[in-house]
């Protein structure tokens, strides 16, 4: 999808918050990444300005135990420097984010568990969260190539050969819509100008003089005419089914079905992975099926739950299947309320 510089600055202007994708009436994929693009920048404006003055935040926190509103970064940012100016090394700081429950101090505990759970741009599982994004963009352009039977190189194959490497390298070039090209670049990003701008001197400038012509698809749409010495693949050229779960971000729950509903809700929302708490279902072809288990939000169990549900949209729609027919008395109430939090929208299948 492609919109004006105008059009693009005018929605960047109005999305503040989460809570601000569903006012616009663009994919929620698209609207959410142009947001976490808008916060990045934010915090590479302001991080430097509370760098200096961690003497003041650590002395705030010992009088208050709370942290100042004139830090305004993202939760989990703030709380990184807030550690830092307590004097956690970084091994700590690793340790603390990843099982706020071993943090002694029951205060900090606290502001560490909310930064976890809210923070859809810096917290461990909105990390996992935009991983999963360019996995599942990665996906699309693979199983694309390999229907149509092209042979390729993936980054990974790539690096034996070369410090600088594109997701898809092919050997011998190949002819898309009347252009060959030897390299594809997959981005689960929105093509902004200062975006593109930022990957052309990191990455796209080196691939051209590598391994000449190639393109870029940036999943989640671009502003017109960003093309430059680098040609960008408009997304639509590539549709499939997993398209709809990158662009929609939606995950469904469902609870209280026998065997044959289940086998009927996965082929019609095309669920590529099952998550199953409390509940069992038969084996289906195609689809992954995770345990999770849980005894309290606040707990490594359940962040490792949740992890599980995040990296199961790599792969494509994710269904969340629990015992309890009304999820409001189901334990998928608590990963609805954080996965909202990280951006997703939770669809409750009655």
């Amino acid at each position: 999808m492609e919109i004006s510089t105008e059009e693009f600055k005018k929605i960047r202007k109005e999305l503040r918050y989460i809570s601000d994708l569903h006012k616009i009436n663009l994919p929620r994929g698209m609207l959410f990444t142009i947001l976490t693009q808008k916060k990045v920048d934010q915090v590479k404006a302001d991080h430097g300005k509370v760098i200096i003055r961690l003497g003041e935040l650590a002395d705030y926190w010992s009088k208050y135990k709370r942290i100042p509103r004139w830090i305004r970064l993202t939760p989990m940012m703030r709380v990184r420097l807030l550690l830092k100016a307590l004097e956690f090394t970084k091994k700590e700081i690793k340790k603390s984010l990843d099982n706020p429950g071993e943090i002694e101090d029951e205060d900090l505990r606290r502001v560490v568990w909310k930064s976890v759970f809210t923070d859809y741009i810096y917290s461990p599982l909105a990390v996992r969260h935009q991983f999963a994004r360019g996995k599942l963009g990665e996906l699309i352009l693979n199983s694309w190539l390999e229907r149509r039977n092209i042979s390729f190189k993936t980054e990974k194959e790539m690096r034996k050969e070369s410090i600088k490497t594109p997701d898809f390298y092919f050997s011998d070039p190949i002819e898309i819509e009347g252009v060959e090209v030897n390299w594809i670049e997959s981005k689960a990003l929105f093509g902004d100008p200062r975006t593109h701008w930022i990957y052309w001197r990191k990455q796209y400038s080196k691939y051209l003089e590598l391994f000449g012509d190639g393109f870029v698809v940036y999943w989640f749409g671009k502003v017109h005419d960003i093309d430059g010495n680098v040609r960008v693949w408009n997304e639509e050229y590539f549709r499939s089914p997993l398209m709809d779960a990158l662009l929609d971000m939606r995950i469904f729950t469902a609870g209280g079905r026998g065997e044959k509903a289940v086998e009927t809700l996965i082929k019609k929302f095309n669920v590529r992975t099952a998550v199953l708490l409390d509940t069992e279902i038969p084996e289906i072809e195609g689809v992954e099926i995770q345990k999770v288990e849980f005894d309290s939000v606040y707990s490594k169990e359940f962040l490792k739950s949740v992890t599980k549900i995040i990296d199961g949209t790599s792969r494509g729609r994710v269904m969340v299947f629990g015992k309890e027919r009304d999820w409001r008395k189901c334990k998928r109430r608590q990963f609805s309320w954080v996965l909202r939090n990280m951006g997703f929208s939770v669809y409750h299948l009655r």
